[in-house]
């Protein structure tokens, strides 16, 4: 969304709102070493938060606008000085908010890693790849867009055709590699990026369509559903499903999971949410087979039994501040509830959550 255009006097009206109103408010406390917060208006030493003081004086939301390279170029043309906040040794948190706008080279790739150019941005230093989407892919042999619940996504290269190498690959491992997929929508050239939010790779195919030259090419094209999709509109659909699927042998049910989350080409017929949906129950099944009755957090027996005989843990994704996502043993632990509440609460929630990491990554190898 372009930001709407107000004089300098409003903007520095907008000031003198937040020095009455926000400044000395809790949420505001020490708001310049908040890493949500990377630059600054500087008025004669003191520091105003450069989104928040153009929302306050435009009436748009802070998340309608993106931050970064944008928002500085709009206040620095009305005058005012704008400094990137300083930074100790903590990481940026890789942390979204949906329907909001972004910078990518200010918000995204800048701290977070990968291409700002590419489709397909897999970051080196963060467990994520940036997708990007818009209408202007068009023009270069891209066709995007929604069918039965899943986001059909078209893989990387302009000509010729398309292989999996690169960016295409690293959508395919995702799940494997232990790499989230997070979405931004193009608004348009200086506009910024909208969050669409983060998704699974559910499977992919091949389909015929034109590239940057115009020419018939085999294209690769990924059907990516939104972690959180709402699992109750499928589970009738399954409640009747093969106990075939659901092995009593770990080693059986180790198998049947690895395989569920290989994103291949077979059985497109079944809908994009309803293989995360199952792909989901087989990890979870081999996981909870794999603790033994017993938390793999803590290593304490299962706090009690269930109706149906088996021993109460709860699965969950160690890469992920939610759960959901990223169904793969390797990154999906079975914990007491405990344990459970204190990883996603818990003061010393991040650090348990890394041991169990750790945990895995022996597990599984």
């Amino acid at each position: 969304m372009v930001i709407k255009a107000v004089s300098k006097e409003r903007i520095s009206k907008a000031m003198l709102e937040f020095d009455h109103k926000f400044r000395g408010r809790r949420e505001w406390q020490s708001w310049e070493s908040n890493q949500a917060h990377r630059y600054a208006i500087n008025v004669g030493g003191e520091l105003y938060p450069a989104k928040k003081i153009v929302s306050l004086a435009t009436g748009l939301a802070v998340g309608d606008f993106s931050g970064g390279h944008p928002t500085n170029s709009y206040l620095e043309k009305r005058g005012f000085t704008v400094v990137e906040l300083p930074r100790g040794e903590a990481q940026p948190l890789l942390q979204f908010t949906h329907n909001a706008v972004y910078d990518r080279r200010t918000e995204i790739n800048g701290p977070f890693g990968g291409s700002r150019q590419s489709g397909i941005a897999a970051s080196s230093t963060y467990p994520v790849i940036f997708l990007f989407t818009g209408d202007s892919g068009e023009q270069y042999g891209y066709s995007d867009g929604w069918e039965d619940g899943a986001y059909l996504y078209t893989g990387e290269g302009q000509q010729g055709p398309m292989t999996l190498t690169r960016g295409n690959r690293a959508i395919a491992r995702h799940a494997e590699d232990g790499r989230a997929l997070h979405m931004f929508r193009s608004l348009g050239k200086g506009k910024g990026y909208v969050y669409e939010g983060e998704f699974s790779c559910a499977d992919m195919f091949k389909r015929n369509q034109l590239d940057v030259k115009g020419e018939t090419r085999t294209a690769i094209v990924f059907r990516l559903v939104p972690v959180g999709f709402p699992s109750e509109m499928i589970e009738s659909e399954v409640e009747n499903e093969e106990e075939a699927d659901f092995p009593d042998s770990l080693a059986a049910a180790r198998l049947v999971a690895l395989a569920a989350c290989k994103p291949g080409s077979d059985d497109l017929k079944q809908s994009g949410p309803r293989k995360i949906y199952q792909r989901s129950r087989k990890v979870a099944h081999y996981v909870l087979m794999r603790a033994k009755g017993a938390c793999e957090s803590c290593e304490r027996p299962a706090p009690f039994t269930k109706k149906d005989g088996t021993p109460y843990l709860e699965p969950h994704h160690v890469n992920r501040v939610s759960d959901g996502g990223l169904d793969h043993p390797r990154y999906v632990a079975a914990v007491c509830p405990s344990c459970h509440r204190e990883i996603h609460s818990g003061v010393h929630g991040v650090a348990v959550n890394e041991r169990l990491k750790q945990r895995l990554e022996v597990i599984e190898g």
